[in-house]
């Protein structure tokens, strides 16, 4: 989790003023480390590295304690408009902060906020069990506006439990035509949907238990034919839910809604 969605808008010594609460304050004063961090550090930029060279998402891992990106991938920069090739390995979060669409900074920072409090009311050992799942525009030159949809979810813990490493995965999100900002905290063990206090969508988006039925046989490749015999309902009833199903993800067609449903966890 890092500084454009969540943890690290925030008003630091040294730095220009922010917008967001400092998210320090919710932790431990002090990091709790016990030594060994440069191997686990080497070793999940190891696994990050090859994660993000079979992908075509951008990836970052960002450090909490330093306050920096100890990790972006190329991908990453080239969603947010940089040359890869110019940049540091130590990347301070206003390099992409200053690229974010103005009207989605402070709603971003508040959901991480949000996030990261709730974090810190759960056992430790439970704290990597979940994840912030955004949708916010980016501009990453002067000609164009990217709606893009992120994942954030811890990596390591120091010995207190504060959290130390994020991952942060990031693509072009389905849903250009939209333009509020989206945020959904999930438990990824439970399927569980967590409230965020100053989310703007989070209660906006529910499906029925009939609608999430007919998505996910959707997703299997059913129609609506074959939906409506499975289930016992005409074939007018199907297709009156696939078009709420349609309306309620703010989706231009079934692939669209299926991506989204999945992103921020309504179903499998």
């Amino acid at each position: 989790m890092r500084g454009n969605t969540d943890l690290s808008l925030q008003n630091t010594p040294g730095k220009s003023a922010r917008i967001a609460p400092d998210y320090l304050q919710l932790l431990n004063r002090y990091y709790d480390f016990d030594g060994f961090e440069p191997d686990r550090l080497d070793k999940q930029l190891a696994l990050i590295r090859a994660m993000a060279q079979l992908s075509s998402s951008g990836v970052t891992v960002y450090d909490l304690q330093k306050q920096t990106h100890v990790y972006v991938s190329s991908n990453f920069y080239k969603l947010y408009g940089y040359d890869f090739g110019t940049m540091d390995s130590c990347i301070p979060n206003e390099v992409f902060d200053e690229k974010i669409h103005p009207d989605d900074r402070e709603p971003l920072a508040r959901n991480g906020y949000e996030a990261m409090k709730y974090l810190m009311t759960q056992p430790p050992h439970t704290r990597k069990q979940f994840k912030l799942v955004t949708e916010y525009r980016i501009i990453p030159d002067a000609q164009s506006i990217i709606r893009v949809t992120e994942q954030h979810q811890v990596l390591e813990l120091d010995a207190a439990g504060n959290i130390w490493l994020s991952l942060a995965v990031i693509e072009i999100s389905p849903n250009q035509s939209l333009t509020e900002v989206r945020a959904q905290a999930i438990n990824f063990h439970t399927g569980e949907l967590i409230k965020l206090e100053n989310n703007v969508i989070t209660g906006g988006i529910k499906l029925t238990s009939r609608e999430k039925e007919i998505l996910t046989m959707i997703g299997t490749g059913k129609l609506s034919k074959e939906i409506s015999a499975l289930l016992d309902i005409s074939v007018h009833t199907v297709n009156t839910h696939r078009q709420r199903i349609l309306e309620k993800l703010q989706a231009d067609n079934s692939i669209e809604a299926l991506k989204s449903a999945k992103t921020i966890g309504l179903i499998a």
